[in-house]
């Protein structure tokens, strides 16, 4: 039976990028100076900040752009992860040890570590953020990738299909894909939300530039003085966040239930 969470996950993600092509109002213009800072109305759904602009278009776009990035470091990760598992499996024996040493030492380092190497040599922006979160995360990535490769490497279907003369490539897309499709898929969703998660973080930071480019949680950090005035502007970004990563959780574990089941 279809995981319902990964039909909700699906639909939220969509509604959250649809910010790019619509929001209420321009998230960026201070349309409503002379409301700054009031609540939830007809024509400003989540109230106005202190700048005057309605906060429900600068969180919906947040959210779009939260999301966004969060699915370019996921891509990104995983095809690093997925290089540095073909070198180490593929390798000459003499590259198979360094791989291993070199992702045994990196999971080590913190993201924001990453982050801030980065901004050494780069300008603080969106894909520098989009560049450590990824590189911050692959080290999992490829010990999730691994574990599941060598886990079905070495089952009994795989010999036999190797003893009939399977070709690489048709023992990659008929006989080890479908078996590792669904797990691969649960380990794209975990570095996902561990980009949402990490990319609001460094964005929280200030590391992402733009101290008003709207991303969940720069919107945390450029709120966070109105805190004891108007709370749902910390509220709001918080909670868009919060169901994103709580969406993708449930959405795990379900299908880790079904099939143990």
């Amino acid at each position: 039976m279809k995981n319902k969470f990964d039909i909700l996950v699906l639909i939220v993600l969509l509604l959250a990028a649809a910010g790019w092509v619509y929001t209420p109002h321009d998230p960026m213009e201070q349309a409503f100076l002379d409301d700054r800072l009031s609540g939830p109305g007809a024509e400003n759904w989540l109230g106005v900040d202190g700048l005057g602009r309605d906060f429900a278009s600068r969180v919906w776009r947040g959210a779009a752009n939260t999301v966004g990035m969060a699915a370019a470091a996921t891509v990104l990760c995983l095809l690093v992860a997925l290089a540095l598992l073909a070198l180490e499996q593929g390798g000459p024996g003499w590259v198979r040890p360094g791989v291993r040493g070199l992702v045994a030492a990196w999971i080590g380092i913190p993201v924001l570590f990453v982050g801030l190497l980065l901004l050494v040599f780069l300008h603080p922006s969106v894909p520098t953020l989009v560049l450590a979160a990824s590189l911050g995360s692959a080290p999992l990535a490829f010990r999730q990738c691994r574990a599941l490769w060598l886990e079905q490497r070495h089952r009994l279907y795989v010999t036999a299909s190797i003893t009939l003369g399977a070709s690489r490539g048709h023992l990659l897309r008929r006989t080890l894909w479908p078996n590792l499709r669904i797990d691969f898929r649960a380990l794209a969703k975990l570095v996902f939300a561990l980009c949402v998660l990490e990319l609001s973080g460094l964005a929280f930071l200030g590391l992402i530039g733009d101290p008003d480019f709207p991303e969940l949680g720069s919107l945390l950090r450029q709120n966070q003085t109105y805190l004891f005035r108007q709370a749902s502007l910390v509220v709001w970004p918080g909670l868009v966040l919060f169901v994103i990563l709580l969406l993708i959780q449930l959405s795990n574990i379900r299908n880790s239930g079904t099939r143990i089941g």
